[in-house]
C-alpha cells in the first residue's frame, strides 16, 4: 500500500464531512451540458459525483484506488464501485464518452511521467469523440497568500500534513502559531486571521468548519495527520497550462470555477 492509498483509506470513514468540496456537485453542474453517457468518474471516493450524475440519467460508472473509500460508498449510498489504479483501468478501449478526473487525482501527483501514464489511460477508455475532464483544487487569493506567507505553500507544493494540523489548534493558538511561524507580533497575527476569514472563499470558510468538525470526531486524529501526504502539488492556472504543455496535450477549454479548475481535453 503506497502512502496517498492509506491516506485515503484513514480518512474514508470521516470523508462524508469534506467530499463536497473541491471537484462539488455546483462544479459538476457547471458542466453538466458537456457530459455524455456512458461516464466513468476517476477518484470517486464515496461515490458523490456518480449518484449526482445517475441522478440525472447518466450511465456512470466510478473507480477509487481506496477500498475503504468503495466499501463507504457502498454502506452509505448503495454504489458499487471499481477499486482500481488509475494507470491500470480494468475497462476496454472506448467504453466511454466521458471521463472526469476528480480532485485528488491528477492533481495530487507530482510526477509527470505518473500523470502521463494516468492520462493515457483515460485516453484509452475514452471514444474517439469523447471528452475528459481533469479538476485542479483551487485556493482564493487570500488564501494563497497566507500559505505562501506562512511558509505552507512554497515551490508548487502544499505541505498538506502541516495544514491538517491547524485544524486541532484553537485560535489562540493559531494566533500563536502565525506569530511564530512569520515572526510577528500576536497582534499582527491575529489581523492576518482576521483579513483571511474576511477574504477567503465561502467554500473554504466551510470546508475549515467541517475540517475541524472532522477532527473532533476522530478518537485519534494525530493517526490521519501522520499518514497524510507530507507535500501535494499545487497548482494555479499558469501553472496547470504549463503542466499540460510539458505533457505535449493541447487544452480545449480551462475553466476557473469558485472551488476548483477544470480542464478538459
Amino acid at each position: 500500500m503506497n502512502a496517498c492509498t492509506e491516506f485515503w483509506n484513514a480518512l474514508a470513514q470521516f470523508h462524508a464531512e469534506i467530499e463536497d468540496t473541491n471537484f462539488d456537485l455546483k462544479s459538476v453542474r457547471r458542466i453538466l451540458p458537456e457530459i455524455k453517457s456512458p461516464v466513468l468518474v476517476i477518484g470517486a471516493g464515496h461515490g458523490l459525483i456518480v449518484a449526482e450524475l445517475r441522478s440525472r440519467g447518466f450511465d456512470c460508472d466510478g473507480v477509487d484506488l481506496s477500498a475503504a473509500m468503495i466499501a463507504q460508498a457502498k454502506s452509505r449510498r448503495n454504489i458499487t464501485l471499481t477499486q482500481a489504479d488509475a494507470a491500470a483501468l480494468p475497462f476496454l478501449a472506448s467504453s466511454y464518452r466521458t471521463v472526469i478526473y476528480a480532485t485528488g487525482v491528477i492533481d495530487f501527483t507530482a510526477a509527470d511521467e505518473t500523470i502521463r501514464a494516468i492520462l493515457r489511460e483515460g485516453r484509452r477508455v475514452t471514444q474517439d469523440a469523447g471528452h475528459i475532464f481533469v479538476a485542479f483544487y483551487r485556493a482564493s487569493p487570500a488564501q494563497e497568500k497566507f500559505l505562501t506567507a506562512a511558509g505552507l505553500l512554497s515551490e508548487g507544493m502544499v505541505a498538506l500534513r502541516e495544514s491538517f494540523g491547524l485544524s486541532l489548534l484553537n485560535p489562540l493558538q493559531m494566533v500563536g502559531w502565525i506569530a511564530k511561524r512569520t515572526g510577528v507580533t500576536r497582534f499582527h497575527a491575529a489581523l492576518v486571521i482576521l483579513h483571511l476569514t474576511a477574504f477567503s472563499s465561502i467554500q473554504e470558510k466551510r470546508t475549515t468548519l467541517r475540517m475541524q468538525r472532522l477532527f473532533r470526531k476522530m478518537a485519534n486524529p494525530s493517526h490521519l495527520i501522520s499518514v497524510a501526504p507530507e507535500k501535494v502539488p499545487y497548482r494555479n492556472e499558469r501553472e496547470i497550462e504549463a503542466l499540460f504543455k510539458r505533457l505535449n496535450i493541447p487544452l480545449k477549454q480551462l475553466r476557473t470555477l469558485a472551488s476548483c479548475w477544470v480542464v478538459r481535453i
